[in-house]
């Protein structure tokens, strides 16, 4: 699950900012949670534990910036700073800041940064399917593959094995190429839960999953990226 915080003393900003991520993690099909903070006090002041902080730049009392100083030494929470004062921008860079959006917001731009972020905790994240009998929610890394059961999807995971009610194509298009990849027209494999990779798959669990010819180089390379980008 992504947990996502929004501190911003403008109640309008907020809000926008909750529509957009309501639209976005709505058509990702990804689950997450959402708080609130009027104040950097507020912030300081929580128990919940954040993935992802839209921070004002320019609040009353503790500053979007004196809060961001304050995390970089504390916390591992992942920064986009929201302002309607770009000229405080320069002092706002630094660790775990992944964009700055400018009052009013752009909702491309949000798009933008999310993703950049979801591609860095995306191991942690839920997916929400169809189940056969209503929605279920799985680890994005508990699940080694997707195997096409006629209209219906097997599931093959850490935790067992069930049923979705989503092809392959719907899968493939919702969870894009970056962690899961169409080895074979019956298989969207799970790269992060790859142990090798060659004429067939062979994953964590010790099971072998076939590659069709006219994709083992593509399967290659794009495990390569994957590795690479893990090991960034």
């Amino acid at each position: 699950m992504i947990s996502v915080g929004i501190c911003d003393d403008e109640k309008q900003c907020r809000e926008q900012i909750k529509n957009l991520l309501e639209q976005y993690f709505k058509e990702k099909g990804l689950h997450y949670e959402l708080w609130e903070y009027e104040s950097g006090a507020d912030f300081l002041d929580r128990g919940e534990e954040i993935n992802l902080l839209f921070l004002d730049i320019e609040m009353e009392g503790v500053s979007g910036i004196e809060l961001k100083d304050y995390l970089q030494a504390e916390e591992e929470i992942r920064i986009i700073f929201v302002t309607g004062h770009v000229e405080g921008m320069p002092e706002a860079f630094g660790k775990n800041v992944y964009g700055f959006l400018e009052k009013p917001l752009d909702a491309q731009k949000l798009e933008k940064y999310l993703a950049r972020v979801i591609e860095d905790i995306e191991e942690d994240i839920i997916l929400v399917l169809k189940g056969v009998q209503g929605e279920m929610a799985l680890r994005q890394k508990d699940i080694y593959y997707f195997a096409s059961e006629k209209k219906y999807s097997h599931v093959v995971g850490r935790e067992g094995e069930t049923f979705c009610d989503m092809s392959l194509q719907q899968l493939e298009e919702m969870l894009g190429q970056k962690s899961f990849f169409r080895c074979h027209k019956s298989y969207l494999v799970n790269l992060g839960n790859i142990s090798d990779a060659n004429q067939s798959i062979r994953l964590k669990n010790g099971e072998s999953i076939p590659v069709s010819r006219r994709k083992a180089k593509e399967l290659k390379d794009a495990y390569l990226k994957y590795i690479i980008r893990k090991a960034r």
